[in-house]
């Protein structure tokens, strides 16, 4: 049995596991109305308060001897900046409404309100920039969003930079986070449920989902039980290394690199090495949805821009090397190079 201290609120996710309520002072017809084993908390000597095993809300962590035990920080109200590169999104349907659409829609539609979105237009040659445009034109929507148009291309990377200095110098968020703008969040509660549980990280991981035109094919909670694990994340084992699996402390933010399409992977390197692992959180829950309907998307379409952003990908995780605080994960880099390498002597052009 696993022992669970939580808010009321919480216990329709209660009832889906086996778990202990462990009360205080609660009416005694609150409890009954749980429909949980419950016991009360002096009569337990160890309290597990972060289920997050089975993806329930909670506050921190205690033992059983804590005089503050059910005592819990105040949420902040911190403010984000969501960060959305764009290029011809305008497009591909997903229930009736365009990819931007879907994307800018998840986002306005959060209860949590806290929020700037900065949409950063890569040279779109469709509708994007009249879309977005429409969304701002909405009254509701006054400062919500902000439209940034590139002068020149600067792919994802230099567009997402972009966004990043425009968020430092004007928004001064607490968090930044991504979108790409063919993908969406899963649910209006995404950024309320983050920053219900962010507190003062550096960084938190959310789940995904891969949706593909049969269907949802892949979830991914993540999971990583060492630093090295976290570090080198794959996907397939720990955590995706994308930009849009990560909300980021605003001092602790690092930029991308600009000239590629894979602007993910070093990124993903430099943001762990700087931030501190032990406060780093992972929000046990599925918040993206990855859009892998969208057949134009860089990441499944080969060209020769994409191959030789295969090349250069080696170049980043040689030169990042130079910069790397922690040098303990210096073989684990260098073992990566070379299995590009190979890769790449194969004519085998992914993403690594």
């Amino acid at each position: 049995m696993k022992i669970a201290v939580n808010s009321l609120k919480n216990i329709e996710r209660l009832k889906e596991h086996d778990v202990i309520y462990a009360f205080q002072d609660e009416p005694l017809q609150e409890l009954l109305d749980t429909n949980l084993h419950c016991m009360r908390a002096i009569d337990i000597d160890k309290v597990d308060i972060n289920l997050t095993d089975c993806n329930i809300r909670a506050r921190k962590k205690a033992s059983i001897d804590d005089g503050d035990l059910f005592e819990f920080p105040p949420i902040k109200q911190n403010k984000y900046a969501i960060i959305v590169p764009n290029y011809n999104n305008d497009q591909g349907i997903y229930k009736g409404k365009s990819f931007l659409r879907n994307c800018i829609e998840s986002v306005l539609n959060q209860t949590y309100q806290n929020f700037e979105l900065i949409i950063v237009d890569d040279m779109s040659d469709d509708g994007s920039v009249e879309t977005v445009k429409s969304y701002m034109r909405e009254p509701k929507n006054v400062g919500k969003i902000t439209l940034i148009v590139n002068k020149r291309k600067r792919y994802n990377g230099g567009s997402r930079n972009v966004g990043i200095d425009y968020a430092l110098k004007d928004v001064k968020p607490d968090y930044i986070c991504f979108l790409d703008s063919d993908d969406w969040w899963k649910h209006d509660r995404v950024l309320e449920n983050i920053n219900e549980e962010i507190d003062d990280s550096d960084m938190m991981i959310i789940g995904a989902e891969m949706l593909y035109k049969d269907g949802v094919r892949y979830r991914t909670y993540n999971e990583w039980s060492n630093y090295e694990d976290f570090y080198i994340s794959d996907g397939t084992k720990t955590i995706w290394c994308t930009a849009w699996a990560r909300v980021i402390r605003a001092d602790k933010i690092v930029y991308f690199c600009e000239d590629t399409l894979m602007e993910d992977r070093v990124w993903s390197y430099k943001q762990a090495d700087n931030v501190d692992f032990e406060k780093v959180k992972n929000l046990h829950e599925i918040c993206y949805v990855w859009n892998r309907t969208n057949t134009n998307s860089v990441t499944q379409v080969r060209n020769p821009i994409w191959n030789a952003s295969a090349w250069c990908h080696i170049g980043h995780q040689l030169q990042f090397l130079s910069e790397i605080k922690h040098k303990e994960m210096i073989p684990l880099i260098e073992k990566r190079m070379e299995v590009c390498k190979k890769e790449l002597n194969r004519n085998v052009f992914t993403q690594y």
